[in-house]
């Protein structure tokens, strides 16, 4: 089992991060990782479909929204169809929480079971998903901010 970890703070509240965070369809995590997503049905259980950059193979991936609080400012997620990705079992989450009144925290965490590829590889791979989907995510609430 790899975990993997990453923050990055945002100079921004964090309800206002979570407007971003906490959306389950937003297109801009995904920029330079997928193509497009799309999503079927609402709430717990909504599945989002990822089409994948070529550059990361191509193909798709569907992932299950598992839990979401807006107070806590979290969310949980599973890939529920891994494409060509080398994970299995792969659980996300995503936490914001306030660094201040006008600043905040952005955690995600990745815990799966690499297929095939040794765990360093697996992990690379991870840290670098991760860090991009936070880069844009900082990019994004900075834009909507007023």
């Amino acid at each position: 089992m790899v975990t993997v970890q990453r923050a990055i703070r945002i100079p921004a509240p964090a309800n206002a991060a979570w407007q971003v965070l906490g959306d389950f369809h937003a297109p801009e995590l995904g920029a330079g990782i997928v193509k497009e997503i799309t999503v079927k049905g609402e709430g717990i259980g909504a599945v989002r479909t990822m089409v994948l950059e070529d550059r990361w193979g191509g193909g798709y991936v569907q992932e299950r929204l598992e839990a979401i609080d807006a107070t806590d400012r979290t969310m949980t997620y599973r890939m529920v169809d891994s494409g060509p990705v080398p994970f299995a079992d792969y659980v996300g989450t995503i936490r914001v929480t306030p660094a201040g009144p006008d600043n905040c925290v952005a955690v995600m965490t990745s815990c799966f079971v690499p297929v095939e590829i040794d765990e360093a590889t697996a992990e690379r791979m991870s840290i670098d998903n991760i860090e991009r989907a936070l880069a844009n995510a900082r990019d994004a609430i900075l834009k909507r901010r007023p």
